[in-house]
């Protein structure tokens, strides 16, 4: 059986994500942005078009939607 290798890149990833991450939480700043970032996007699903129908219905390979 062989041991998957993580490369250097996949490490420096996992580490550049997990030091954004602690930054974002632990800053109030970044906390500011979290909420900006969650404001902006519960708005805009509020302000996004609504299909009166099931979108399935627009798929062209489905026969029986057509």
């Amino acid at each position: 059986m062989r041991v998957p290798t993580i490369s250097r890149i996949e490490t420096l990833g996992t580490v550049v994500v997990v030091v954004l991450a602690v930054v974002l939480i632990a800053t109030s700043t970044g906390r500011n942005a979290l909420a900006w970032i969650y404001l902006q996007s519960t708005e805009a699903i509020e302000h996004s078009v609504h299909f009166p129908f099931r979108l399935d219905r627009m798929d062209p390979t489905c026969p029986q939607c057509m």
